[in-house]
């Protein structure tokens, strides 16, 4: 499982990194529906990071972030997810993890699930963000896992 879940998130970072490049190339950058849903993944991919450290996390209160800003703060957690995927094992990842925004009653899972949890999200609201650049007149990309391992396992392209 643990060498699924690595090509896991190295695919998420791949695949963020390819819809950055879409959303970039097209007159949609400014585009408030894109904006808001990527500010919350990229919130969401951050407060796990912290609930992963076992760290407190709170949703921020900030003005909804430019393009530039979004991508700047994904490339950073992403670069987090990376190094992290680097120090898992068996045991760190059956350690549970409290998920505080779903509090009542707790919701507790693996890091293992939390890390699932992370990649599915995205995946889930990256899907409508392609589908909201096609809308738009921008040109999506394929980012399915398939075409990650049949390019070869490409590291994310962020310039």
């Amino acid at each position: 499982m643990l060498s699924q879940l690595r090509d896991l998130l190295a695919h998420h970072a791949w695949a963020d990194a390819v819809f950055f490049h879409a959303w970039g190339g097209s007159a949609a950058q400014d585009d408030a529906e894109l904006r808001t849903r990527m500010a919350h993944i990229v919130d969401v991919q951050e407060g796990f990071l912290k609930v992963l450290k076992g760290e407190a996390f709170a949703l921020p209160d900030r003005p909804l972030p430019d393009h530039a800003e979004l991508k700047a703060r994904c490339r950073a957690s992403h670069e987090v997810y990376a190094a992290l995927a680097r120090t898992l094992d068996d045991t760190s990842l059956a350690q549970p993890v409290r998920i505080p925004w779903f509090p009542d009653p707790p919701c507790i899972v693996s890091g293992t699930d939390a890390l699932m949890q992370v990649c599915l999200h995205t995946q889930h609201h990256r899907g409508q963000n392609m589908a909201r650049l096609k809308a738009l007149g921008a040109a999506p990309k394929n980012v399915d896992y398939l075409i990650w391992l049949w390019k070869q396992k490409p590291e994310p392209r962020w310039d």
